[in-house]
């Protein structure tokens, strides 16, 4: 009897420390930091990813759902209002762990497993949640701090891993030609599932989720950051006082099937295919996903809808707001009405768009992508000024037409070649020679081979080899109310800039401060003052220098 006893007690013991390291690092995991929701809807400067709150300006702390967890906890008791995350979120007092438990705080895939019209194999099957997801990953095992789920690390359930598809392959190559370029699921997903158009101010003043309704019968194609394999995603839109935002990001729908996947033709219009969005976008560049229809019904694409290079350009929907009361109860509706077919912010995480060599593949119509210049800078070598700039992806391409601001309009100095149609990057530089001490801004004309044409951004430098002490005259002169007053410093010096009436009398301080070497202009406001001559003066080190303006009012 001794013996048995001391035996229980060391498998207790065993059993008990087992449990304890599994919970050892649970702090740094996801279910217990929640940083999920912060990292998607925060400002960059409140430590997210530059979400939705860049345009709202809403803080997440009046949401109403910065812990997120179901209305009870694992033994159905609701919740406190201070609230810390904890075991019981997820184990009953007996550490079982259900579906429902899983459920209460992840609503989209709730919504995908109630939806009747979506299956699933692995469901099927009798597979739950802790099938793919393991204690390794749900507990923090790995010690690590996420910020998402989506971050590398963060999810290890995949078809790949061993004990699921590990290694497999399709015997037939013309089922599967993409050579693993293609996640598994953008084949097997049936369909992926979107909150559409959530009425953010329900969300703010009531705490109500209002989607103007879920969205299924799609699959958004991106390139997944974690193995830049092509792979499913979904969005979320929301609108908020007349703005609009919208995020995509890669998911992994619950809906797969083992027959009946996705063919050829699903997907590439130049197969045979017809794919309404690819229709779409070949008419006029413009993809439009979602309309909002004047009986006040929504149609968008079914299908397979690849998110082109060119997205924040082509890529639009309606957006809706809310014409009801936000405390009025969620439900179907059509008091719905249209605010705006473009966005105020869009957002991609953790994926990037198809480039447009993959858009080529799936027979889509790569013309309307314009040129992506990546970078476009200008540096000052002696009295040279070398331009650089770079193209992420080329199409109809004929050059670059160089330009340069004279006597305040832009002319053309030179013409570089550019590459026609690619999807590789390509660098270019033109250089400008022995140019006059000043300030200078430059910019590109990008022109296609059918004479259309863009403008990049405009670049401006300072070439100071060559420069003096100046003061110019202010222009225009007389002025009403506003004049622009220039100056150049040979180098660095601290400079004070005043502006002065007849009587010597202090009126406007325009520069007080230490500068570098180089040209420099301030615009000077008259707006307060009554006609008259002044004055103004620089001093510079050991160089003073006063003229005179007139204000003619």
């Amino acid at each position: 009897m001794r013996k048995i006893s001391v035996t229980l007690l060391i498998l207790v013991a065993f059993g008990l420390t087992e449990w304890a390291y599994a919970q050892a690092n649970f702090s740094t995991s996801l279910h217990a930091t929640r940083n999920g929701k912060p990292w998607f809807y925060n400002k960059v400067e409140n430590g997210g990813s530059g979400g939705f709150e860049t345009f709202t300006n809403v803080p997440i702390t009046q949401l109403g759902c910065v812990e997120c967890h179901d209305a009870v906890d694992a033994n159905g008791n609701p919740y406190p209002t201070n609230y810390t995350p904890g075991c019981v979120d997820c184990h009953s007092s007996t550490f079982a762990v259900t579906q429902g438990d899983c459920l209460g705080c992840h609503s989209r895939e709730a919504a995908i497993i109630n939806n009747p019209n979506l299956s699933d194999v692995h469901r099927t099957a009798g597979f739950t949640c802790m099938t793919c997801h393991k204690k390794e990953e749900l507990h923090g095992d790995d010690g690590v701090a996420y910020k998402s789920l989506f971050d590398p690390g963060a999810i290890q359930a995949d078809c790949s891993n061993s004990g699921c598809h590990a290694g497999f392959t399709h015997p037939n190559p013309s089922v599967d030609p993409h050579g693993g370029k293609l996640h598994c699921t953008s084949c097997h997903a049936q369909s992926n599932l979107a909150c559409y158009n959530c009425h953010f101010e329900s969300q703010v003043e009531t705490h109500l989720k209002r989607p103007q309704r879920q969205l299924t019968g799609f699959i958004f194609l991106v390139n997944r950051t974690k193995d830049n394999k092509i792979h499913p995603a979904t969005f979320q839109s929301i609108t908020y006082q007349g703005k609009a935002g919208i995020v995509i990001g890669p998911s992994v729908a619950h809906t797969i099937v083992k027959t009946g996947a996705r063919t050829c033709t699903d997907c590439h219009k130049n197969m045979g295919g017809n794919i309404p969005a690819i229709n779409d976008y070949d008419e006029d560049g413009i993809m439009k996903f979602a309309t909002w229809k004047t009986d006040s019904t929504l149609s968008w694409h079914q299908g397979v809808v690849p998110i082109p290079e060119d997205y924040e350009r082509s890529f639009v929907m309606d957006y809706l707001t809310y014409n009801g009361l936000t405390s009025d109860p969620v439900a179907p509706s059509k008091n719905w009405s249209i605010i705006k077919s473009d966005e105020d912010q869009f957002q991609m995480l953790y994926c990037t768009p198809l480039s447009v060599d993959q858009m080529a593949k799936l027979g889509m119509n790569t013309t309307w992508v314009p040129v992506e210049l990546a970078a476009f800078t200008a540096s000052v070598s002696g009295t040279n000024v070398n331009l650089s700039w770079t193209t992420a992806t080329e199409t109809n391409n004929n050059g670059f037409e160089i330009q340069k601001k004279v006597a305040g309009k832009f002319v053309a100095i030179g013409f570089v070649k550019g590459h026609g149609t690619t999807s590789e990057q390509h660098q270019y530089s033109y250089t400008d020679k022995q140019t006059q001490p000043g300030k200078y801004v430059y910019r590109l004309k990008q022109l296609d081979l059918d004479g259309t044409f863009e403008y990049s951004k405009e670049v401006e430098v300072n070439v100071i080899q060559g420069l003096t002490f100046s003061l110019a005259q202010n222009y225009p002169n007389p002025f009403n109310p506003t004049t622009r007053i220039s100056y150049t410093i040979p180098q660095a010096a601290y400079v004070q800039l005043n502006v002065y009436d007849g009587l010597g009398n202090l009126v406007k301080e325009l520069v007080s401060e230490q500068k570098e070497a180089g040209y420099f202009d301030v615009q000077f406001d008259g707006s307060n003052l009554s006609s008259g001559i002044y004055y103004y003066q620089i001093k510079a080190g050991n160089f003073t220098e006063t003229k005179k303006l007139v204000l003619m009012k």
